[in-house]
């Protein structure tokens, strides 16, 4: 779903308000006078499309009633990342360039003889597995050149932030048949049955659980469990499933996790934490609660750490999900 923000900045109106003094007709972008231009949409395998223009404009400005080009006039535009800096200093903002691979720019667009504008020009947003969802990311469309008619003095740049949100449940888990266990803080083999063992999250079953030491002492949190997928994989988030429980040890909680960290590694030694998860529900059943990971990193290793837990010391997870 798309939505459109516009946020004026005053800067830009003042610069919007200024005369021409070409006397040959222009060029401008109209984007440009509306300040940030925001864009919030859904990320999804195909691209997200943002639009710009660029149009003809006489010494009257903003009027441009009666002007048709005289011939044919190719502006050329460019993603001019440069700016950002300056856009953040002058602002006292913090926008992030959206990342080099993340984005198509249409470069060359044409007004053709006895038109107006070029009509909508595209830029492509190609977000999946490319930026982090739910961040905003600053990319400022310039026109570079133009043929056939006069560069405007004002509204060249289109300053667009973009901003991709998720659902999770439109995200689909990773295959996990050929994922292992590459660490855990405790299991507990006491429960019986191969239940409480570390490999038990990830074997797709889920009457099966971890269950952290509880027999001989109860270790309070935190704990941890370490999953090696086998290869290097883009982490969005991850999916968590209590172990069945019914009665009190359901309603009043009996180690379900309540607070989680989420970690990631290539090389199981060097972990960048990318979400920290709380206030996770316990609810009757056993549905998946799903979150995504504040920051996309590529990772072989997924490390859950259970911070907190619900009215016991030891924890346990039925089932764990990466997508």
């Amino acid at each position: 779903m798309r939505n459109l923000y516009i946020f004026l900045i005053a800067g830009a109106l003042i610069t919007s308000c200024k005369k021409d003094d070409n006397t040959a007709k222009a060029v401008y972008m109209p984007e440009a006078g509306n300040g940030i231009v925001k864009e919030v949409f859904a990320i999804a395998d195909t691209p997200f499309i943002v639009s710009y223009s660029a149009v003809i404009v006489g010494t009257d400005y903003p009027s441009v009633s009666g002007l048709n080009a005289a011939n044919d006039i190719t502006i050329h535009f460019k993603a001019d990342t440069s700016l950002v800096a300056k856009f953040n200093t002058e602002n006292s903002t913090s926008y992030p360039v959206l990342p080099a691979g993340s984005y198509e720019l249409q470069a060359t667009a044409t007004i053709p003889k006895g038109a107006t504008s070029t009509g909508n020009v595209s830029l492509k947003i190609l977000a999946k597995d490319k930026i982090d969802p739910f961040q905003d990311y600053m990319i400022p469309v310039s026109i570079e050149s133009i043929s056939g008619a006069a560069v405007s003095s004002y509204q060249q740049t289109t300053y667009f932030v973009v901003n991709g949100t998720a659902d999770p449940a439109s995200m689909q888990p990773y295959d996990e048949s050929g994922w292992t266990i590459a660490g855990f803080s405790t299991e507990e083999p006491g429960e019986g049955g191969g239940n409480g063992l570390a490999k038990a999250a990830i074997d797709e079953d889920p009457s099966t659980f971890w269950n952290s030491k509880w027999s001989g002492g109860e270790p309070a949190p935190p704990h941890y469990i370490i999953i090696d997928m086998g290869e290097i994989k883009p982490v969005h988030g991850i999916g968590i499933m209590d172990r069945y429980f019914e009665g009190d040890w359901q309603t009043d909680g009996h180690g379900q996790p309540h607070d989680i960290t989420v970690s990631v590694s290539a090389d199981n030694v060097t972990w960048d934490d990318v979400a920290g998860i709380k206030d996770i529900p316990h609810d009757a059943g056993q549905p998946w609660y799903k979150y995504f990971v504040s920051t996309l990193k590529q990772a072989r290793y997924v490390k859950v750490t259970v911070t907190k837990v619900y009215a016991t010391n030891s924890t346990n997870i039925a089932e764990i999900q990466i997508f």
